[in-house]
């Protein structure tokens, strides 16, 4: 089964990508999104997916650790790349990331520099075979990188000995691999319990194949609400126009992982308006703002962070969450009970005014026109 599994996927995976090293100079810069030309060494090589872009790093130097360095050869994933801050608080929390088809390791590390810069651990890995494995050895390699972390924790010459909390990790992954971050949250293992509080899915594609559950589909491959049947919270980032570049995957794409994710589960769906695949392959809008509000949220349980979760970005086309925070009526600013246009007028008075009323929506420590500005965004989309 795992044979024709792999087969279908390779069939798939061939119908939508040429690998970028087959490609001569004009056809490589056909495709952007997915492939770079080396003017150096004349060839067309891999863009891979994520991180990168031109973020503004956090307050922390970073450093990293691989394999040469004393980390664990993790079985189930590749080239582990460690990236960790220098002098954050203590305990660190983590996340995992892996990438899309055809990426290994080093395509994540633009994504793993910037949240270590914000005190996290962030590692970057990479699948055994970049080609052909599936999302589910994706989604164990997710799971074995933490296995990884954790005793890099315990390990007494690493810089890491005794920094790392170990009940407090994410898998993230972009494309491929952001569907893989979805199958290890249904995958029987204790760290799904033990260490997992949440996932990342940028632009992320997802097969299951069971031809008793989809025996109408080709390839008996779909997607139905009981395989995403889990309660960790997840953020999807996807693309407007995903499914226009990638018509093979309709009904496989992120907007279809949140609904049929449970309702019950926390969950967001932050789609990024005229964009396609390559919407979260680096920073986008505010896709790193957004992440990290995330992890602020669920790593370092700052409830703060949650109704700015609930204000929907500007450059978002579908921005959906199942997301309730216990502050939220801290947006019934004249305290009626109600959140409605009235406080919007009751913020544009104390604006005016002046007068010293506490309220401060986006925690710059003034109340100003950003934060009518703020209010309007979640009474629009967030409320």
């Amino acid at each position: 089964m795992k044979i024709k599994f792999a087969l279908v996927l390779a069939v798939i995976n061939s119908a939508l990508f040429a690998e970028c090293s087959d490609l001569d100079q004009a056809e490589c810069n056909n495709w952007p999104t997915y492939c770079t030309w080396d003017n150096e060494n004349q060839i067309c090589t891999e863009v891979g997916g994520g991180g990168g872009g031109n973020l503004n790093y956090g307050p922390y130097e970073f450093s990293y650790l691989a394999e040469p360095d004393g980390i664990r050869n993790g079985p189930y994933y590749a080239d582990g790349l460690l990236y960790y801050p220098i002098d954050a608080p203590l305990p660190y929390k983590s996340i995992i990331f892996t990438p899309g088809w055809g990426g290994g390791s080093t395509t994540m590390t633009g994504w793993a520099e910037y949240f270590a810069s914000f005190g996290f651990i962030a590692m970057a890995i990479g699948p055994n075979d970049e080609m052909n494995d599936t999302h589910q050895m994706r989604a164990e390699g997710l799971l074995d990188a933490i296995e990884t972390v954790i005793l890099e924790g315990e390990r007494t010459n690493s810089p890491l000995f005794d920094s790392v909390d170990p009940d407090k990790f994410i898998v993230a992954g972009y494309s491929m691999g952001g569907g893989a971050s979805q199958v290890a949250l249904v995958l029987d293992h204790p760290y799904i319990e033990e260490s997992i509080v949440g996932a990342i899915a940028l632009n992320a594609t997802i097969l299951f194949e069971d031809c008793d559950v989809c025996s109408g589909s080709e390839y008996c491959i779909c997607l139905v609400p009981e395989f995403l049947d889990h309660s960790k919270p997840t953020m999807i980032v996807a693309g407007q126009n995903e499914l226009q570049e990638l018509p093979d995957y309709d009904g496989l794409l992120g907007q279809d992982i949140y609904s049929n994710t449970p309702e019950i589960t926390t969950k967001i769906l932050y789609e990024i308006a005229n964009l396609g695949h390559s919407a979260a392959e680096a920073s986008a809008g505010t896709v790193h703002e957004k992440m990290l509000q995330w992890m602020n949220y669920l790593l370092l349980e700052d409830t703060n962070y949650c109704d700015s979760l609930l204000v929907s970005p500007d450059d978002a086309s579908q921005y959906l969450t199942t997301l309730e925070c216990g502050s939220t009526l801290n947006f019934d600013l004249n305290n009626d009970s109600f959140i409605n246009q009235l406080d919007t007028y009751f913020l544009m008075g104390t604006i005016i005014t002046g007068s010293n009323s506490g309220i401060d929506l986006n925690y710059d420590g003034a109340t100003d026109i950003f934060d009518l500005l703020h209010f309007i965004d979640y009474l629009n989309f967030g409320g």
